[in-house]
């Protein structure tokens, strides 16, 4: 018979790769917590100190101040925000009307059809040299 020397592994028993396969599984998911604790901290603070600040006004029976409106490619822009449920709380959402038509008023206000059946706040400034429809912004709050 031969002999099999001092190092020789035989095959493994069924209870020591159960107790492998469990430990491997341990391992992924601690990986897997960290990783999503990781993302959720970098959401809930770089993310969030980053995204360009905008100023809000509710419009007054469709009178907004000249600085509501800028300048687009096919006429006047109007920038509104949005709160959607995101994956981790509320985000804010940039939606752009384009504005064909406006009245200036005798008060310096425009008067815009658009932001009369517009439910959202007006963006009335921003920290962002542009903005575009579907742009995630925070509030500011001042």
């Amino acid at each position: 018979m031969k002999s099999k020397g001092r190092h020789h592994v035989g095959p493994m028993k069924k209870e020591q790769r159960i107790k492998t396969s469990r430990v491997v599984y341990l391992c992924i998911a601690a990986v897997y917590f960290l990783v999503v604790v990781g993302a959720t901290a970098y959401s809930l603070t770089a993310y969030q100190e980053q995204l360009p600040q905008v100023e809000l006004i509710k419009p007054d029976r469709g009178r907004l101040p000249p600085e509501c409106l800028t300048d687009g490619p096919d006429g006047k822009i109007m920038n509104t925000v949005e709160r959607q449920d995101g994956p981790w709380g509320q985000r804010y959402i940039i939606k752009q009307f384009t504005v064909y038509a406006y009245q200036e008023l005798p008060d310096g206000n425009l008067f815009v059809y658009e932001a009369v059946s517009n439910e959202n706040p007006v963006v009335r400034s921003t920290t962002a040299d542009f903005l575009w429809d579907g742009m995630e912004v925070s509030i500011s709050l001042e």
